[in-house]
């Protein structure tokens, strides 16, 4: 599947986010054909998640970058903040906090990083279930009676591009950013 991409300018509005949110739903159905309703959910919340980030912290415009690169889509929210994310416990009765621990529930992989202007949220969801092995064919699963292992990942040819495209200012290969 050839790279697709669209990117948009949001202003920081409540009813913006909610227009984006859509916006960001009909590109990627439109690129990707039907989905189901769980993707849609996953998709639309994680979009909110990050678009509510960037209007309640920076305020300002927003910009709105959306990609499709194999069975994946990339969702990144610019913003003028320079303030990043960081998780916080979140009480029963708290209507914030709970942002980040949602949207590490839901993808792949989410991060964020500084950029000249601000910084940039972003987030990484597969279009389609990705095949992995069997809990009982994996080593350390509870089947043998000890604790699960940690999920593993290897990088292919292809997840390195797409690392590349969502860090591009990653200082070398496998080193931290500052």
């Amino acid at each position: 599947m050839p790279l697709t991409q669209v990117s948009f300018a949001v202003e920081a509005t409540p009813a913006a986010v909610r227009g984006a949110r859509h916006r960001i739903s009909a590109a990627v159905r439109s690129w990707a054909g039907q989905y189901d309703d769980e993707l849609r959910f996953r998709l639309e919340l994680v979009a909110s998640e990050l678009l509510t980030n960037g209007l309640v912290h920076a305020g300002g415009p927003l910009t709105v970058e959306v990609t499709l690169e194999h069975d994946l889509v990339v969702i990144g929210v610019l913003d003028g903040g320079t303030a990043l994310p960081r998780p916080r416990a979140a009480g029963t009765d708290d209507e914030r906090g709970r942002g980040l621990a949602l949207t590490e529930a839901l993808c792949l992989f989410q991060g964020a990083e500084h950029t000249a202007t601000g910084k940039r949220c972003w987030a990484v969801l597969a279009t389609a279930s990705a095949p992995g092995p069997a809990a009982e064919d994996t080593p350390g699963s509870a089947q043998d009676g000890a604790a699960p292992d940690v999920a593993r990942w290897s990088l292919t040819t292809a997840g390195q591009r797409l690392l590349a495209h969502l860090s591009p200012a990653t200082p070398g290969h496998g080193e931290p950013c500052p």
